[in-house]
């Protein structure tokens, strides 16, 4: 017989994720650069010092925030990828998603990807989204051979195309939708730019 988790932990399970959601409402009302602690821990009803024994800093909060939502995403885009026809239509229904997420989370994507990106969140973000990257691309037979390119560039590439054009798109009322930007992405994927000359 499993054993249950003791009131404690239950309570402070409870306790962080009241946290979370609510840093996640005031970033969202606020911006990230306009909250700070107390305008988490008053919403979430607790004390600083609790506040403390969860996270060391806002920045961790917002990062286990991001981590959450990405994973979630993570798994929307996986389980597509089983009722995709083909694999060029999961990738277009994969970044579908990643820009109707976006559009949803701004705040969030804005902490990592926008112009006042915090560094250290936009490393972890951009160090994330490279390894998920590469791991769909292995899990969806990545043929080095035919591509030309090592996995861990190609997951570059496709991470660094994803991340300017989020924050570009997000930052700018650029008057593309989300379906729109995802085929703007397999199209500079998959033809580039053209000649530059």
């Amino acid at each position: 017989m499993a054993s249950r988790p003791n009131r404690h932990a239950q309570r402070r399970a409870a306790t962080h994720q009241s946290l979370l959601e609510a840093a996640r409402e005031v970033i969202v009302e606020k911006g990230y650069d306009s909250v700070d602690i107390l305008d988490i821990t008053e919403r979430a009803n607790v004390s600083k010092a609790t506040f403390y024994q969860h996270f060391p800093h806002k920045e961790e909060c917002a990062r286990e925030l991001m981590l959450q939502g990405f994973d979630a995403l993570v798994q929307q885009v996986v389980a597509a990828q089983e009722t995709a026809g083909s694999h060029e239509q999961w990738m277009l229904d994969s970044l579908r998603s990643v820009f109707a997420w976006a559009a949803e989370n701004r705040e969030f994507l804005l902490i990592m990807v926008g112009g006042r990106a915090s560094h250290r969140l936009n490393l972890f973000g951009r160090d994330y989204m490279v390894e998920i990257t590469g791991r769909l691309l292995e899990q969806t037979g990545f043929n080095q051979r035919a591509h030309r390119l090592p996995l861990p560039v190609v997951a570059q590439v496709i991470t660094g195309v994803l991340i300017q054009l989020l924050g570009w798109w997000l930052e700018n009322d650029t008057g593309y939708s989300a379906d729109q930007m995802a085929q703007l992405v397999i199209d500079v994927l998959t033809n580039g730019v053209g000649p530059l000359t």
